[in-house]
C-alpha cells in the first residue's frame, strides 16, 4: 500500500497518551500510526526530527464576519488560524433578520468558498421566534448549539440581544431532546451589569479597570449558578463561555458530582493577562472582561486540575475608536497565538503535560459539540488535521494582518507551530512563510444528519 504523506521519527501525542514513531495519511485521512520501520512507502515523507505532532486545534468559540466582511473574515482569519496550528473552528452565528436554515445555507457555501480550514456552527438564539426555529435547524442544517446571552443592555454597540431567563430555559427545554443537543450561555447578569453600569459611568471614570469594575464577578457566578441550576432541571447540556471567574471551574465541578452535565471553556486571555496591566487602555475591552491577578491564577488551578473542560479564543476582529472604554466594541483576536501562548504559559511555564492540552484544545470540544473521533484525536480513521510543534523554538509574536486587536504584540514565546495540515493537505508551512494561503478548501463541518452519516461511512 502507497500513502499520501507520512510523518516519522515524531513524539505522537494527543489527549489518551504519547508514543514515539510515524504517523500515515491518505485521502485525508489516517491510515495507520506505529513504529517508524512498519510504515508503508509513501509520496511524501517528513522527518519530524523528534518534535511533536498533535491533533489540530480545534477552536469551539469565535465570531467572523461581524465588523469586517464575512468572506473577507473567512480569508483572512482561516490563514491566521492554520498558523497556529489551529484546523477547525466554530462560529457562534447570528441570525437578526430572517430564519437561519437559509442563513446557514448561505454561510454555509460562502464560507467553503473561502475559508483554508474546517468549520462549523452554533446559533444563537437572538428573537423569541428562534426557539420555534429549533426542529427546522437541525433537521436542515445539523446545528445542534445554541447560544444565549447576557449582559448586554438594549442599545450597545455590537447589536446583540441578552436572553431573558424564559428563552434560556426553552432552548434547554428543546436541546435536551436532541442527541447532540447543548446549549451555551454568556454568563452575566444583565439586569445587575446594567445598574452597575450607570454606576460606575456616573463617577467619571474611563479606564479600562472601570468597566471591569463595573461588572464585578459576582454577577458572573451568579448567573452560572443559575444556569446549572436550569440545566439540572431540564437536563440540558450545559457550555459556560469565555468563564472569567475563578469559582466558575469549582461550581462545575460541584454540580457534574451530581450528576450535571456542565461544561467550563476558558479563554487565553483570562490565563495570560489582567484588567490592571500598565500597558493596557480601553481597546482591551472583552465581555466578559478581563480580571485581576486572583481569579485569573484561580483559572489555572482549573486548568490543571480538570475543572476546566475547554479552550476557546472568543476571536473577534473589531475595529476599535481610541474612545473611553464605554464607547470600545468589546472583542480581540488570538487564533495564530493561542497554541504558542499555551505552549509557553502552561506547558512549559506550569508543566501541563502535552496530553492534558490536547484533551483541552482538540479532544473535549470535539466531544462536546459532536465531532470527536473525526476531529479531535490521533486514531486510524480519523481526519488528519495535524500539527508539528517545536517545543523549544522562541519567536516573538507579531500582528501580521492588523484586523481586530493583539493582546500580545512582542511577547517573546517558547512553543510553535511549524507545521499544520488539514485533512491531510498542508495549510502552514514555516519553511514557506510567503506562500499563498490555501483558500476554499475548507468544508462544513456542522451538516445535515444525512450528509454526515454519508461522511462518517466514507471514513469506515
Amino acid at each position: 500500500m502507497n500513502v499520501d504523506l507520512i510523518i516519522r521519527n515524531a513524539r505522537l501525542v494527543d489527549h489518551s497518551g504519547e508514543q514515539h514513531g510515524s504517523i500515515a495519511i491518505a485521502n485525508g485521512r489516517i491510515v495507520a500510526i506505529g513504529a517508524d520501520e512498519t510504515m508503508p512507502d509513501a509520496e511524501r515523507v517528513i522527518d519530524a526530527g523528534g518534535k511533536v505532532v498533535m491533533p489540530g486545534v480545534i477552536d469551539p468559540h469565535c465570531h467572523l464576519g461581524v465588523d469586517y466582511d464575512y468572506d473577507e473574515d473567512m480569508r483572512t482569519e482561516t490563514a491566521a488560524a492554520a498558523r497556529g496550528g489551529v484546523t477547525t473552528i466554530l462560529l457562534f452565528a447570528r441570525s437578526m433578520n430572517g430564519p437561519y436554515v437559509p442563513f446557514y445555507r448561505e454561510r454555509r457555501a460562502r464560507g467553503e468558498a473561502a475559508s483554508v480550514i474546517d468549520f462549523g456552527f452554533h446559533f444563537g438564539i437572538q428573537r423569541e421566534e428562534h426557539l420555534d426555529e429549533i426542529d427546522d435547524i437541525v433537521e436542515h442544517t445539523g446545528v445542534q448549539s445554541f447560544k444565549c446571552h447576557m449582559g448586554y443592555e438594549p442599545g450597545n454597540s455590537i447589536g446583540i440581544n441578552s436572553s431573558p431567563d424564559s428563552w434560556v430555559f426553552a432552548a434547554m427545554q428543546k436541546a435536551a431532546k436532541l442527541p447532540r443537543g447543548v446549549v451555551s450561555v454568556h454568563c452575566e447578569n444583565t439586569d445587575l451589569v446594567g445598574l452597575l453600569k450607570k454606576q460606575m459611568i456616573a463617577t467619571g471614570r474611563e479606564d479600562l479597570a472601570a468597566y471591569t469594575e463595573s461588572r464585578p464577578v459576582y454577577v458572573e457566578e451568579e448567573a452560572i449558578a443559575r444556569m446549572i441550576r436550569f440545566s439540572e432541571v431540564t437536563g440540558c447540556p450545559l457550555y459556560v463561555v469565555h468563564t472569567t471567574a475563578a469559582n466558575g471551574p469549582r461550581m462545575a465541578a460541584e454540580a457534574r458530582n451530581r450528576g450535571v452535565d456542565v461544561t467550563i471553556e476558558t479563554c487565553p486571555h483570562y490565563l495570560t493577562r489582567t484588567a490592571y496591566d500598565e500597558d493596557l487602555g480601553p481597546t482591551a475591552r472583552i465581555s466578559p472582561p478581563l480580571r485581576d491577578r486572583e481569579q485569573l491564577e484561580g483559572l489555572w488551578e482549573g486548568m490543571l486540575n480538570g475543572q476546566i473542560g475547554t479552550l476557546g479564543t472568543d476571536h473577534v476582529p473589531f475595529r476599535k475608536n481610541g474612545g473611553p472604554v464605554w464607547t470600545e466594541k468589546p472583542g480581540v483576536v488570538s487564533f495564530a497565538w493561542e497554541l504558542p501562548l499555551m505552549l509557553h504559559f502552561a506547558v512549559n511555564e506550569r508543566g501541563m503535560s502535552l496530553s492534558r492540552l490536547s484533551e483541552l484544545n482538540a479532544a473535549n470540544p470535539a466531544k462536546q459539540f459532536g465531532l470527536f473521533p473525526q476531529k479531535g484525536s490521533l486514531s486510524v480513521g480519523a481526519d488528519a488535521d495535524l500539527v508539528l510543534i517545536d517545543l523549544d523554538l522562541e519567536q516573538e509574536v507579531t500582528h501580521e494582518s492588523g484586523k481586530g486587536t493583539c493582546l500580545y504584540e512582542g511577547w517573546k514565546l517558547r512553543g510553535w507551530p511549524v507545521l499544520t495540515l488539514s485533512r491531510g493537505e498542508v495549510v502552514f508551512d514555516a519553511d514557506e512563510p510567503a506562500s499563498e494561503p490555501k483558500y476554499g478548501r475548507g468544508q462544513c463541518v456542522t451538516v445535515p444528519d444525512a450528509e454526515r452519516e454519508a461522511r462518517l461511512a466514507a471514513a469506515g
